[in-house]
């Protein structure tokens, strides 16, 4: 073959073309007071348009934290994605773990964590789809 490193490329696109894995979710904002009484002001869960931002699998001692927010994240970023106007987004991805990000004005947002202090993870299987909820609260008091 005259142009071996043509074909690997072009067999890398198609192998990218077919990924039946990735990732899809929506994303909520929610704001205000979530407390039950007389007072409350309960936000329905309303879909948002955000910047969704995936991460290799990241923890705590791979970011720097303020407030609510994160910056300085070390792990590669592997793909972005603008959700639609009802907060559905939907990515491909490779099987693996990730960390997932929403871009907002103070840094990247991300409010769920597991045992081992990795932020926001999710789990992408082989010809799988994993589901993700985001809700971004850090204007809410519960």
């Amino acid at each position: 073959m005259k142009y071996p490193f043509l074909f690997l490329l072009l067999l890398g696109s198609f192998a990218g073309l077919s990924q039946k894995q990735g990732l899809h979710g929506q994303v909520f904002w929610v704001s205000g007071n979530q407390m039950p009484g007389p007072e409350a002001i309960l936000s329905p869960n309303q879909g948002a348009i955000r910047e969704i931002l995936i991460y290799e699998l990241t923890s705590f001692k791979d970011v720097t934290q303020v407030g609510p927010f994160f910056r300085d994240i070390k792990t590669r970023m592997v793909a972005s994605i603008v959700s639609n106007p009802d907060g559905t987004f939907k990515v491909k991805l490779p099987p693996g773990a990730y960390s997932v990000f929403t871009k907002e004005k103070n840094g990247l947002y991300a409010n769920l964590f597991d045992e081992k202090t990795n932020i926001n993870p999710v789990i992408v299987k082989s010809s799988e789809y994993a589901w993700k909820t985001i809700t971004i609260d850090y204007e809410a008091a519960y």
